[in-house]
């Protein structure tokens, strides 16, 4: 877990970042990834898909929902929330 995966340009060197452990939800590889603040997905450096996330979110001290997958991520439609990971429908907000 040595790469370090730039993704701000020049022009953005002065915004506000975030670093840490970040991980492929499809691949399972890791690396350290620094991003402005407010990024949610990144590109994989492995396999090149959108699904990159921080292993660490930043989140509020309260309890949250996790899908039965293990995924704490989600997508809201007008039909209600789904995991972006296995997919499944989530009930019970």
């Amino acid at each position: 877990m040595t790469d370090i995966i730039r993704i701000v340009g020049k022009s953005e060197k002065k915004s506000p970042r975030i670093e840490g452990d970040a991980h492929c939800l499809t691949c399972g590889h890791k690396w350290k990834a620094v991003a402005p603040i407010g990024t949610t997905w990144m590109e994989c450096p492995s396999c090149s898909t959108q699904k990159g996330v921080f292993i660490f979110p930043v989140e509020r001290d309260e309890p949250h929902w996790i899908c039965d997958c293990g995924s704490g991520l989600f997508r809201a439609t007008t039909n209600g929330f789904y995991c972006p990971c296995c997919g499944s429908w989530q009930y019970g907000f």
